[in-house]
């Protein structure tokens, strides 16, 4: 991207089995392309879940968060397609989130990387504050330092929850089971932050497809 993102647009869902193929077809040859289309969003790419749920995973970095209130937004996702309308009825477990770029670290390879590891979570409000320092100066900084990762991007939710999501770009789908990770993710801040955890959910996600 040459341009910075500053927002995300993530959605999460899955999708019977009988309908699939019209709904990736659906998604690689129209909705990923329609939504490019619109200005202020920089990239599109989708996943499938390798561990975790929803099976699949869109992700839509924008310019800023107001991309998603813009009139050449809700115009198009006010006026759904045929295909669109054929299609969405059939999602399931279906999340919708949009989000604030908090941080960044390391580098992220063009177009994107192989494999993902998304962690969505919050904690309670008493605890915030030492959860966004630990999180920005312990937590993700030692799992970008992890061989195979190339980078990892924290979110604040503006629409949607849990509040915080982080998403780490990965050079294969081991890299989380090395032990290189877990020593990482289990500093003694760690500990002391892991029982605070609320409403975890993670997602390994496979690339399918990136746009541009």
């Amino acid at each position: 991207m040459t341009v910075q993102a500053h927002g995300l647009l993530a959605v999460w869902t899955d999708i019977p089995a009988a309908v699939e193929d019209d709904f990736n077809r659906w998604y690689n040859e129209e909705h990923l392309a329609e939504r490019l289309a619109i200005p202020g969003f920089l990239t599109a790419r989708r996943y499938v879940s390798l561990e975790g749920t929803p099976k699949y995973i869109a992700l839509y970095d924008t310019v800023d968060a107001q991309v998603l209130q813009s009139d050449a937004y809700l115009k198009v996702s006010n006026n759904p397609t045929p295909w669109t309308q054929r299609v969405r009825p059939q999602f399931s477990n279906f999340i919708r989130n949009e989000y604030e770029l908090i941080l960044t670290l390391g580098t992220i390879p063009a177009p994107t990387a192989p494999y993902i590891m998304m962690a969505r979570l919050e904690t309670a409000p008493e605890h915030d504050a030492e959860f966004n320092d630990w999180y920005n100066t312990d937590h993700l900084p030692a799992l970008t330092s992890v061989p195979g990762v190339y980078g990892a991007r924290r979110y604040r939710a503006i629409v949607g929850f849990p509040k915080y999501l982080a998403i780490y770009e990965l050079a294969n789908a081991d890299v989380p089971k090395s032990d290189a990770w877990k020593k990482a993710a289990d500093s003694p801040w760690t500990q002391k932050m892991r029982p605070r955890y609320r409403n975890l959910a993670t997602n390994l996600g496979q690339l399918l497809k990136a746009m541009p």
